[in-house]
């Protein structure tokens, strides 16, 4: 007779109307590690973090699903090539959301693969990303933040536009 897995007992425990954080404290592990265990089996528990996915839940998020991979460095560069071809997919036909949200996966695979110490990789998202954050408006005005002259906590830092 075999014991239970760990995300058996956290289903299990959820089922019994444990709380996902409560859950993770028992058993000794992360709350992403209970919510993941939960989503795979169908619950939808009232946790999210950066590291717990509930599937694709609008046309956007079904194609970029699966899209993130930071294995090694070559996995991080085909998933922000596969982020690139969606983007420009998106700008051409003028679909802001879209570009948004490719923005916003190359920003979570920076933070994933930067919190399991995946420099590199993180590296090849943020690049990205740096490079489509610019205003596609042009009528927007550029601002500058004019820094105050002394250090004082009580001066705080300015914007103005720019001529």
């Amino acid at each position: 007779m075999r014991g239970m897995t760990k995300k058996e007992l956290a289903v299990g425990m959820y089922e019994k109307g444990i709380r996902v954080e409560t859950i993770a404290e028992l058993l000794q592990t992360d709350p992403s590690y209970v919510a993941n265990a939960l989503i795979e089996r169908g619950h939808a528990p009232n946790y999210v973090d950066l590291y717990t996915s509930t599937g694709p839940q609008n046309r956007y998020a079904a194609l970029l699903s699966g899209v993130l991979r930071f294995r090694d460095v070559e996995a991080a560069r085909a998933s922000v090539d596969r982020i690139n071809e969606l983007y420009q997919q998106f700008e051409a036909d003028r679909d802001r959301r879209g570009m948004h949200q490719c923005q916003v996966l190359a920003l979570i695979g920076k933070n994933r693969a930067e919190g399991i110490g995946k420099w590199r990789e993180a590296r090849l998202f943020a690049d990205w990303l740096a490079a489509h954050l610019e205003v596609h408006a042009p009528e927007a005005p550029a601002i500058q933040l004019a820094m105050p002259e002394t250090e004082s906590e009580e001066e705080r830092p300015a914007l103005r536009f720019a001529a």
